[in-house]
């Protein structure tokens, strides 16, 4: 579902204490409700079913939160870092890639809760004010062209959302997110336009040239150097930044004939060393979305198929792996190991030296 298919779907469940007044609610029925958990209080005067917040996911949360706090103030205030992200639809809540990014285990319920509700924005010039649990205001510098409306919502553009997620989140969340805008940006169908890729990268570099003192201007000059646009998801994003901490340079989307005379695509292929690699998550076999109304019995039935007939006709052998395996490079670089792949352990300086060296340093 898009983003604002999702915002129209929240929408429908958020209340504001006028609407509820006309309803029949009292205050201190409102305030029972939010004490039974059958409303919660997104922000002074705002509500949302609990339901909807219970079966909702982080990001789901965070775009009610969103919609409460535009609600509150229309077009006043501009979002940004992880709030312009959420509306852009990049994956800053997933939290398999927190993890990866090295922030530990999840967060008690009552502070994961705070973080989905508390919303980020840029403060500009002369707007002032602190910041409040439930608003996170930044004072940094915004050009008008970093500036976008999105749905109703005034917020940063994406280049400009990642520059500041590069800036103030763990690397790995960064760096999916800039490969999920690049494939959106420079991919066609499987189609690379390199023009458009090497615009973003300039584009990217640029903007620490302007400011080469601004906090984080390493992380997002790393990014705008290692960030390509052919990984299909974050798992896959975070497979191609492990495999460059080891030392690897794989190529990515590969196309071997099918079976049936089409292409299959592997995810990625290793010629030196005869391997292809293909990294699943979990979803592929339990999520009817990814199913396509195939049973799991099936869709593991096929993937088997697929699998010895790239093996066969390629004479690759191939290796598989999932984000458990992604939590660190170093069990990553073991889970290879165990397959007998040689690993070189030490970063590849494809990139360049401070590349190697930044990934020398990541978790």
């Amino acid at each position: 579902m898009q983003v604002e298919e999702k915002l129209a779907l929240i929408a429908q469940h958020l209340f504001h204490a006028a609407d509820l007044a006309r309803n029949g609610y009292t205050a201190r029925d409102i305030a029972a409700a939010v004490e039974s958990g059958r409303f919660i209080r997104m922000r002074r005067g705002w509500y949302l079913d609990g339901g909807r917040w219970e079966d909702g996911e982080a990001a789901d949360r965070h775009l009610a939160a969103l919609l409460a706090a535009n609600a509150s103030a229309p077009g006043a205030r501009i979002f940004s870092h992880r709030s312009a992200a959420t509306l852009h639809g990049l994956p800053v809540w997933s939290g398999w890639l927190g993890a990866a990014a090295g922030l530990g285990s999840s967060l008690p319920e009552a502070a994961e809760r705070d973080r989905q509700l508390a919303v980020e924005v840029i403060a500009r010039g002369s707007v002032s004010g602190p910041s409040t649990p439930r608003l996170v205001r930044h004072r940094c510098e915004l050009a008008d062209a970093d500036i976008g409306v999105f749905g109703g919502f005034t917020c940063t553009s994406p280049e400009r959302t990642i520059v500041d997620l590069a800036r103030t989140e763990p690397f790995a969340v960064a760096f999916a997110c800039a490969e999920k805008h690049l494939r959106r940006i420079a991919c066609t169908g499987r189609g690379v336009d390199l023009e458009a890729w090497a615009a973003w990268r300039e584009r990217m570099l640029e903007r620490v040239r302007r400011r080469p003192r601004m906090r984080g201007s390493v992380a997002v000059r790393m990014i705008a150097v290692l960030a390509g646009p052919e990984s299909e998801s974050e798992l896959e994003s975070i497979s191609r930044l492990r495999l460059l901490q080891l030392g690897f340079e794989a190529e990515q989307q590969v196309p071997v004939r099918s079976e049936t005379g089409g292409s299959l695509y592997l995810d990625f292929v290793l010629r030196g060393l005869g391997l292809f690699g293909e990294c699943d998550g979990r979803a592929k076999y339990t999520d009817p979305e990814f199913r396509g109304g195939r049973s799991a019995d099936q869709v593991l039935y096929d993937e088997k198929r697929r699998h010895d007939w790239v093996s066969g006709s390629t004479g690759w052998r191939g290796i598989r792996w999932g984000a458990p395996d992604l939590i660190t490079v170093g069990r990553f670089g073991r889970r290879l190991r165990e397959f007998r792949v040689p690993v070189p352990g030490a970063p590849t300086r494809a990139y360049g030296a401070e590349a190697a060296a930044f990934l020398r340093r990541l978790p």
